[in-house]
């Protein structure tokens, strides 16, 4: 398809662009709009296109010539985002800065956007929740527009492309921390107070957004050292356009310029080096920006084999609500495993009823305990043992919140305002488990032995079990609601867990493209139900079915427990079992 198909002047103009950006675009760009045109017919759904580079490498042109050229030539309806309209507002980030470090003053780095809000645009424009409203920067005056100046989204959206300078960057080992990369982190942040937030941020709340991306395209600088030349021409761009009024507020110059670039520069060397073998499209650009290569890193074609992952819930999901069999579920279990395709337990088990489980279900796949608190890895599942895992006992685990003796402390806090409204696991011990679950005094022991949070049986009032909830959140932990206990304890989830163990299976299998499913019954689920491909809702015999806001590759069981199961399991994908899921190596499958 020639760029030639549709006049793209004004656009040049708009952009003040030379003309030889037409031949620029057609081609490098237009062949890959093309195919994502071609993607978005096939899955028949709203894509999120995500496009990572540099300050200054033309990210944001590209975004704008993306949605230009879709809209036009293709006809989609396409709406465009940026990770900068998400920035806290000045006075947010003058409270960062006073809470946590006055660096925080300054706009940028993870930890300055409100990712919530972001997220959250998102989804409402993914579920079809109109109208939406997505917020807009003045970055003259440092601050969000007000809400009248906001964009509204009130029909169907083809395709979000959503741009950044750290869209998809990674947190980096706290080691790596130690050093100062220049001189602002030496001079002001000589305690690693500000370094160590940021981390934090890209390792627990950035990727919730990250993962919302279906396809990637990255704008790679040859490093560093040209972004001050490139931050310095965009500079001239935004003061070109802005009125007398507005250049002489917020628009840097370039001493002002040579210390903003500072704040970015750990994040970017970083990315630099991550990011690119994780991309659909790699663009390598010189020290003019003038493109050199294309490659494809991870791109999938039609004819790139598929591995499905099987995220599943337990109880009440692939385990009966009330005796815990799986009998009716055994033939599509060995299906699964006759096919290649990983079951992986996703619950608010410990490991040590999970292993137990596992035994019975001859499982030697991973598995995701406490509602997402923590990932175990058989060690030599995979060819490497994936980066940000330790080794016990003979697992690689990635854990993501505080051991449980933390969320333990919280409860004590808040239960004098709570008389015998709960009790707590340790409140029980094992005698009380058992009368709480059913579980025979073995499994018990099993379940007494947590590790990531506080699992607690409320049986008093209704309306103070939420003002319960509400005074654990404002202490910083997280409670949700499973069908039979509220479970305490970080900000993790079965959704953020399934995601981070999904891109280690596509790191070790970069020739196959992963398909997940995620299954589930109950309120803890949710997170997994909506971050998977594919969701499946059983039905559960004791409560009604979970509020989730996915409307499309969702299938809801007829039947409870096992046998809704293994319905709804061969449904969506009885067909792959017979065909084309990838095998994985033998020694790397169990």
């Amino acid at each position: 398809m020639e760029m030639l198909d549709i006049d793209i002047g004004d656009f040049l103009h708009e952009h003040q662009l030379p003309d030889s950006y037409k031949g620029l675009a057609g081609q490098w760009f237009m062949p890959m709009l093309e195919e994502i045109q071609l993607h978005h017919k096939s899955a028949n759904r709203t894509l999120v296109l995500g496009i990572n580079g540099a300050q200054g490498s033309g990210k944001s042109t590209l975004a704008a010539l993306a949605k230009y050229i879709l809209q036009h030539q293709y006809q989609l309806n396409v709406v465009n985002l940026s990770l900068d309209d998400f920035y806290f507002t000045r006075e947010e980030r003058e409270t960062l800065a006073n809470e946590v470090h006055p660096l925080f003053a300054t706009r940028g780095v993870p930890g300055t956007h409100d990712i919530a809000l972001a997220r959250n645009a998102i989804n409402k424009i993914l579920h079809q929740h109109f109208p939406v409203a997505i917020p807009r920067f003045n970055k003259a005056l440092d601050d969000r527009h007000s809400e009248i100046d906001w964009e509204i989204v009130s029909k169907p959206v083809d395709i979000i492309i959503i741009e950044g300078w750290c869209l998809g960057s990674e947190c980096q080992p706290l080691d790596d921390l130690l050093k100062a990369i220049n001189d602002l982190e030496e001079i002001e942040d000589n305690e690693l107070t500000w370094r160590k937030h940021v981390n934090e941020q890209l390792e627990h709340h950035y990727p919730g957004l990250f993962d919302m991306v279906d396809l990637w395209i990255m704008l790679k600088a040859p490093s560093f050292d040209c972004v001050y030349r490139w931050r310095l021409e965009q500079e001239t761009k935004l003061k070109n356009r802005l009125s007398n009024t507005d250049k002489i507020t917020q628009v840097m110059d370039e001493k002002t310029i040579s210390r903003f670039i500072k704040f970015y520069q750990r994040i970017t060397e970083h990315t630099l080096n991550t990011l690119p073998s994780k991309v659909n499209y790699l663009f390598e650009l010189n020290e003019n920006r003038d493109i050199q290569s294309l490659s494809k890193p991870t791109i999938f074609s039609s004819s790139s084999p598929t591995q499905w992952l099987v995220y599943t819930d337990m109880d009440g999901s692939l385990l009966d609500h009330h005796n815990y069999h799986f009998d009716e579920a055994v033939p599509t279990l060995a299906q699964l495993e006759q096919a290649h395709i990983p079951v992986i337990p996703v619950t608010s088990k410990t490991r040590a009823e999970v292993e137990k489980i596992r035994v019975n279900l001859g499982n030697q796949h991973p598995f995701i305990v406490e509602n997402g608190a923590a990932v175990y890895i058989p060690s030599g599942y995979f060819d490497k043992q994936p980066e940000g895992t330790v080794l016990i006992d003979n697992y690689w685990v990635r854990d993501f919140v505080k051991p449980r003796q933390h969320w333990q402390s919280l409860i004590e806090q808040v239960r004098p305002h709570y008389a015998d409204e709960f009790r707590t696991f340790a409140d029980a011990g094992i005698d009380g488990i058992i009368a709480l679950t059913g579980l025979n005094v073995h499994a018990a022991a099993c379940a007494a032995r947590r590790e990531y949070g506080e699992p607690v049986s409320w049986h008093g009032n209704g309306a103070l079990k939420q003002q319960f909830i509400q005074d654990l959140n404002s202490l910083g932990a997280h409670v949700l609601e499973g069908g039979r206990f509220l479970h305490v304890s970080g900000d993790c989830d079965k959704g953020k867990a399934l995601s981070w163990l999904t891109d280690i299976y596509q790191n070790a299998n970069p020739q196959c493209q992963m398909v997940t499913l995620g299954i589930g019954d109950s309120h803890n689920d949710i997170a997994m139900l909506e971050v998977a491909d594919h969701a499946l809702i059983i039905r559960s015999p004791v409560h009604g079915l979970p509020e989730i806001n996915r409307t499309e590759q969702l299938t809801i069981s007829n039947h409870f427990g096992p046998k809704g199961w293994a319905e709804g399991v061969n449904t969506i994908i009885d067909a792959t079992m017979q065909s084309d899921s990838f095998t994985l190596p033998r020694g790397n499958h169990g």
